[in-house]
């Protein structure tokens, strides 16, 4: 089904198609409405009950968004629930921050929040993060957020009040304020399963060797049979202990004690068990669909797959080597040479079309029958959810972007990055890095590419 869109003179006229499932905007409307928290307002009983009630409300929470100052664009966006364009959506964002500005010169970046989510919460068919199949990203307003803090900052560049905030909570420890990891736990939903009703460990450890053993006598060929996907699904919760035991297992040792455990079929059931997330089902999906979108975007690319992922390498500035490997080499051969601990694609050819991809996880090979990019890009994902591994910070952008875009996992907390630590300008110590809720260049693309899918292209 499509339709067009018609806005005044000097804004763009977008057409395009819409996929038959794909939510209308009132119903990204009512899911939105539906998510927002309600807050109950205390009864009033008498004068001196009144009196006691604290307002612990900030200004932010009583901010009123200047519609009526708003530019002729947004107004005429609004009023057609339709998306502004980026031009007009700056506009407002200086709007909106010279009337904050008025009541607090250097707004928190929570302050930000607030308002950002009063906008969307009114007007989430214009401004809410949501591709046009429906994906919603993290909270539905990060972009928001931070244009508004990133023009504070701006203004603020050369403000003594801006650097008394930042010295006021500065601190010389080095443990104070420290931001948490990593949660092994994040996007998961099955993390650390009870063991299964009417079985006991010594029973599962039984039916482990048993697929040991078939193992050995089969090779991974044997995951093929119906059985192993029934034991494996069986022996889940082993699995799990396995893996989350303190301190952790190699990979190697992992490998020894559950072979089938890297074979792609299970690699697949065993992420799907523990997001509930059908992971080659969503990577080709997303890599056909949104890839197209990605391509399109940058205007250049020839082979779908392999160029979406390298194109948002590039962009975020990050080399392709820190997610994929080129050899002519045997996985024997490739094992001999130095392989990074963080997980790789290994691309058996000259070119990146080739159908033999190998994948690698602390040096070593562990999966060599990837029949396809998507394929192989899948099992490299799923790998840093089943294992507990963090994203490599050398492709931290990129992995994020997959997981959001992609997978459509969007905890609006947490990170699979690790935390990185940087030398402070002010007191010239190693500090760790301060995070938002979502990586600020992923969130600026994804920005861009909402704008780019709902005003400008045509599938």
């Amino acid at each position: 089904m499509s339709w067009e869109k018609t806005m005044e003179e000097g804004v763009l006229e977008p057409v395009w198609s819409v996929y038959v499932q794909s939510p209308t905007p009132a119903d990204v409307s009512r899911s939105l409405r539906n998510s927002q928290p309600t807050i109950s307002t205390p009864s009033t009983s008498s004068p001196t009950d009144r009196s006691r009630v604290i307002d612990l409300s900030t200004w932010s929470d009583k901010f009123k968004v200047p519609w009526s100052k708003m530019p002729q664009g947004i107004k005429l966006s609004i009023n057609a629930q339709q998306r502004p364009t980026p031009r007009d959506r700056r506009e407002m964002i200086r709007v909106i921050v010279d009337e904050i500005r008025l009541i607090e010169p250097n707004p928190t970046r929570s302050d930000c929040a607030t308002v950002a989510k009063m906008v969307v919460k009114e007007y989430p068919e214009s401004f809410a993060d949501i591709l046009k199949d429906g994906t919603r990203i993290g909270s539905g307003f990060a972009s928001l957020v931070n244009q508004l803090k990133t023009r504070v900052e701006h203004l603020n560049r050369n403000s003594v009040i801006g650097r008394r905030r930042r010295m006021k909570g500065h601190s010389s420890s080095p443990t104070t304020n420290r931001a948490k990891g990593p949660s092994d736990q994040y996007g998961c939903i099955r993390w650390q399963p009870d063991c299964p009703q009417g079985e006991t460990e010594s029973i599962l450890k039984e039916k482990q060797e048993e697929m040991k053993e078939l193992y050995a006598r089969e090779g991974p060929a044997a995951a093929e049979r119906g059985h192993i996907t029934q034991l494996m699904e069986r022996t889940y919760y082993l699995q799990r202990k396995t893996i989350n035991a303190s301190p952790a297992p190699s990979i190697v040792e992992l490998k020894t004690g559950w072979p089938f455990l890297f074979t792609p079929k299970e690699i697949y059931n065993h992420f799907k068990l523990l997001t509930d997330i059908s992971i080659l089902e969503k990577i080709t999906d997303a890599i056909e669909h949104k890839g197209k979108m990605i391509v399109n975007f940058f205007r250049r690319a020839t082979i779908l797959a392999p160029c979406v992922v390298l194109l948002l390498m590039a962009h975020f500035k990050e080399h392709s080597e820190a997610l994929i490997l080129q050899a002519t080499a045997t996985p024997a051969d490739v094992e001999e040479s130095v392989l990074p601990d963080s997980p790789r694609l290994i691309v058996q050819g000259e070119t990146l079309t080739s159908a033999n991809w190998m994948m690698s996880i602390e040096g070593q090979v562990v999966l060599s029958s990837h029949p396809n990019f998507a394929a192989g890009l899948a099992a490299l994902f799923a790998s840093f959810y089943n294992f507990n591994l963090e994203y490599q910070k050398e492709a931290s952008c990129t992995l994020d972007f997959i997981q959001r875009c992609f997978v459509g996992i969007n905890p609006t907390t947490g990170s699979k990055t690790s935390t990185e630590q940087v030398l402070s300008k002010r007191s010239g110590k190693v500090v760790e890095k301060k995070k938002h809720s979502m990586n600020v260049k992923v969130c600026s693309l994804l920005r861009k590419l909402m704008d780019f899918d709902w005003l400008c292209m045509s599938v």
